[in-house]
């Protein structure tokens, strides 16, 4: 006879689930946001990128987001796969892990300082080259989960709840490569030195991580009046 354990360990697990896709989601809205109010608090105005912070008193901050991050993406197992599909929430996740713990553990050249351990064994350069590789791969591989991933099932008997979660999810992805695509073509350009006053790079990676932080939420029904509300006629 079902005592309704079953149902509690399923319950129980559901929970688990969603509590990891919140947890990423507001990893990804705490950090501009604590870099931002940093700013503002000590007068210093924003650095020009994210990753700048980690040459400032934001250091634990920003290496302790990013780690924090790969921690709960590499625990992600999202949905089994079907036979043939290459493209996984197990992979994918994966690699945005790898990508974010070599955000935090391989940072752009700054200020001379104690190099980083892989500073020190790859020198300043390749590890700041590492550093954006990491960071484009991570930024993709997240909209590969708002593209791809989030927005899977049977477009016929989607509700009208999941068709709005998908909405959000594809505005989401696009912001993201619409954001990184700009990013490229400002390092390309030079623009990001001569447009720096504006803080452009900033201002696109905190898009990004916003949209990818939104993404999150909407799959850990964290966000629920947001898609009621995009789901009424």
């Amino acid at each position: 006879m079902d005592d309704g354990s079953g149902q509690k360990a399923h319950n129980d697990l559901v929970l688990s689930f969603l509590a990891v896709r919140r947890a990423i989601g507001a990893l990804g809205y705490f950090l501009p946001v604590a870099l931002m109010v940093f700013a503002i608090a000590s007068g210093q105005g924003l650095k020009t990128s994210i990753s700048a912070y980690y040459y400032s008193p934001m250091r634990e901050v920003f290496v302790g987001t990013l780690i924090a991050q790969a921690v709960f993406l590499w625990s992600y197992e999202g949905f089994r796969p079907h036979a043939g599909e290459i493209i996984t929430d197990w992979l994918t996740a994966r690699v945005a892990a790898v990508a974010a713990a070599l955000i935090a553990l391989a940072p752009t050249s700054g200020p001379e300082q104690p190099c980083t351990l892989l500073q020190c064994i790859l020198g300043p350069s390749v590890a700041g080259g590492l550093h954006l590789l990491a960071a484009g791969v991570f930024f993709l591989a997240l909209s590969v989960f708002c593209l791809v991933l989030f927005v899977r099932g049977d477009s016929d008997s989607d509700s009208a709840e999941k068709r709005a979660s998908n909405r959000i999810y594809r505005i989401c992805g696009w912001v993201i490569l619409v954001s990184i695509g700009l990013i490229g073509l400002l390092f390309a350009t030079g623009l990001d030195q001569g447009l720096a006053w504006l803080r452009p790079v900033f201002v696109l990676e905190t898009a990004a991580t916003f949209a990818f932080a939104t993404s999150w939420a909407v799959k850990g029904d964290a966000l629920g009046p947001l898609v009621r509300g995009m789901a009424r006629p």
